[in-house]
């Protein structure tokens, strides 16, 4: 398998605070609610879209296992709307968000690859590049939450790399 090494690290909010929120119990703002039975964690994530353009959508998504190392070919993007993935029935997966230039291409030499938990959250802010989740271990249930665009088109945005990334194993 060729391709633009990437290794991906265990997934933290600081690493990836430039492409959106880990969402996921911890440090924080913290209430207790529900008569005193449960812990509200607050201010860990934030959904945006453009209010005329998008409305809520929730969806499910099932992915089938894939293995590392990973070829990835694609990019997305929704400019219009955050995008939330939810684990529902997961192991570990596999998360790839890359940075935009000034013009809001992708810059493919600051890909970023992070293993996520079972108990972790990602919320991509607006705009940021990324490959389609990968599921790792066994297949995985995802809900997905975002402002779909009433013209689909509008709000979807895929990048072609020149070169594939091939994320491995961490070294």
């Amino acid at each position: 398998m060729t391709g633009i090494p990437i290794f991906p690290r265990p997934l933290d909010p600081a690493g990836f605070a430039p492409f959106g929120d880990v969402v996921q119990a911890g440090p924080g703002s913290v209430t207790r609610v529900n008569d005193g039975r449960a812990d509200r964690f607050d201010g860990i994530g934030r959904l945006e879209r453009v209010m005329g353009e998008t409305t809520p959508t929730v969806a499910v998504y099932r992915i089938d296992a894939s293995n590392l190392p990973h070829r990835i070919p694609r990019l997305e993007r929704h400019p219009l709307s955050s995008q939330l993935f939810v684990p529902m029935d997961a192991a570990r997966y596999l998360v790839v968000a890359v940075p935009s230039d000034e013009d809001g291409m992708p810059v493919p030499e600051g890909a970023a690859a992070f293993l996520a938990a079972a108990n972790q959250a990602i919320n991509y802010r607006p705009g940021v590049w990324h490959c389609p989740l990968v599921a790792l271990d066994r297949p995985a249930d995802f809900i997905m939450v975002m402002g779909q665009a009433f013209d689909a088109s509008a709000d979807c945005e895929f990048f072609d790399l020149p070169e594939p990334f091939t994320v491995g194993p961490a070294p």
